[in-house]
């Protein structure tokens, strides 16, 4: 036993260095490995949008910090269905007519590194068979002259300046698909619905087009390309008409007071224009591009990086990156502009002289339809952020936020027979949201009903509080016409006092 135990010492007392040496060997085996590791990690962070030394990543998408930019950015999976299409039983659904934002797309000016950006999406089983469906109908679409020269969807992954993405695209899939869901019990437009049955305009971009063709896509029980006509509109408000469209020297008067406190506004922020100065040329493309020193085209920018999942920028061999802290710091100062003007009186009349003519053929649309003249009961206009904003302040339903991507508008109109009285009543939805009774036309109608009614509980109004809005608007300037209204130009007065309300919802506030 004991020869045995010395045995043992004695064979490990001899191997003892051996042991040693293969212990050493194995750290160092162990050390290259972590070394050859953090030579990858360096190699593959080394990419121009990726900094070793800054934090230039995007928080977690579910993270609190992502929620308003998020919000903007307006992501497919989070668009679902809204309040479009509740009405009371004893009323049937009988025009609509929806304003719509373009989708996702690329910023309007070059930005760093924009084409390694991957501006594709999730793919869906929607998203697969508007791709299969569009790409053999090119062929098809002769008569939709102008647009005949743009291309029907998105690239898939590029991201060329000013243009839709397919995530754009994908966007507006969802929306028309969600409202063809909020109308599917009403029976509003069926699987053989007829050019008749539906109106089209779009202003003369791609992004527009393509937009008004993926809402149309998911929206339409039956996806017919020759059934479709959609009317180009040169002017990004939809005046519709050169009385309308022409030169208002009074609403150019008052867009430029509003222009003008926007600017003394950010002139009282040293700290945003600090922010910009020092982001600007990170941002931009070229060294010698102009410098990006407006708050909202910074914003628009850098949105090309947030809403693709992108890191953002840095230059390269420096330590000069934006943060997402520092996206965050804009957003507030935007956020906070805006709410500037939720109550702004002048901004609020420069878009009811500004949307006189959208307005206005949109009450003609709706009585011809009413009155038997006209049988398309579905309006689509196609628009941009420069459309839905004076809009949503001419109805007094701006909650100061920017308007998102694939952002939509929708009018309502009901058949009624509420307390045996038929009428028709109307329903104004701000991105799925009913906002009818913050409206500035609807408002007297809801202090003088009896909170009990109908009406109420369902958010409808008289169609013809909308309609005596519009139309009475031009009295209320003091003026005969609108262009006497336009020329009435003042230096330090105006000649009208628009009734303005302002809707602030809860959900929307920062």
């Amino acid at each position: 036993m004991i020869d045995n135990k010395f045995s043992v010492m004695k064979f490990i007392s001899r191997h003892k260095i051996l042991f040693g040496c293969l212990i050493i060997a194995w750290i160092i085996v162990l050390l290259i490995s972590k070394s050859n590791h953090s030579k990858i990690k360096v190699q593959r962070m080394s990419h121009p949008l990726i900094h070793p030394l800054q934090h230039n990543r995007l928080p977690p998408a579910s993270s609190f910090k992502m929620v308003k930019a998020l919000r903007y950015c307006n992501p497919p999976n989070d668009i679902t269905e809204g309040q479009e299409g509740k009405s009371p039983a004893n009323s049937s659904l009988a025009f609509v007519a929806v304003i719509i934002r373009h989708g996702d797309r690329s910023p309007l000016r070059p930005i760093r590194n924009q084409s390694i950006i991957n501006c594709g999406t999730t793919n869906s089983p929607l998203l697969q068979k508007y791709l299969k469906t569009l790409k053999h109908l090119r062929g098809s679409a002769k008569h939709l002259a102008p647009f005949t020269i743009l291309p029907l969807h998105p690239a898939e992954k590029e991201c060329t300046s000013a243009q839709m993405t397919l995530l754009g695209a994908h966007q507006h899939l969802m929306v028309g698909h969600v409202l063809q869901k909020s109308y599917e019990d009403h029976g509003f437009l069926g699987k053989n619905w007829t050019t008749g049955d539906i109106k089209l305009f779009s202003t003369i971009f791609s992004r527009t087009f393509q937009s008004a063709v993926a809402f149309l896509f998911g929206f339409l029980p039956t996806f017919n390309i020759s059934n479709i006509a959609i009317v180009p509109s040169p002017h990004d408000r939809f005046c519709m008409s050169e009385y309308y469209c022409n030169k208002c020297p009074l609403a150019d008067q008052l867009r430029s007071l509003v222009w003008k406190k926007r600017k003394r506004l950010l002139n009282s922020h040293p700290a945003v224009l600090h922010l910009l100065q020092r982001l600007s040329p990170i941002v931009k493309s070229q060294p010698n591009d102009p410098d990006i020193l407006d708050p909202f085209e910074m914003f628009d920018s850098l949105m090309g990086y947030v809403c693709h999942g992108s890191h953002l920028p840095c230059i390269p061999g420096t330590n000069e990156c934006v943060t997402f802290e520092h996206v965050r710091n804009l957003i507030a100062y935007i956020d906070w502009l805006g709410r500037q003007f939720v109550r702004d009186n002048t901004n609020a009349k420069a878009a009811m002289l500004n949307m006189q003519g959208f307005l206005n053929h949109l009450v003609f649309s709706i009585k011809n339809y009413i009155n038997g003249k006209d049988t398309a009961k579905f309006i689509l206009y196609s628009g941009h952020d420069i459309t839905l904003e004076p809009l949503s302040a001419a109805l007094g339903i701006d909650d100061g936020n920017m308007i998102p991507y694939a952002s939509r508008i929708v009018f309502e109109v009901y058949n009624s027979t509420l307390n045996n009285k038929p009428k028709h009543v109307m329903k104004v939805l701000f991105n799925g949201k009913d906002v009818t009774k913050y409206t500035s036309f609807c408002k007297s109608f809801y202090k003088d009903s009896l909170k009990k009614s109908n009406l109420l509980e369902y958010g409808l109004c008289p169609f013809e509080s909308f309609q005596k809005f519009v139309e009475n608007f031009i009295l209320t300037t003091g003026a005969s016409s609108f262009k006497e209204a336009c020329n009435s130009v003042h230096a330090t007065s105006y000649p009208f006092d628009v009734r303005y309300s302002s809707y602030v919802d809860d959900s929307y506030k920062p």
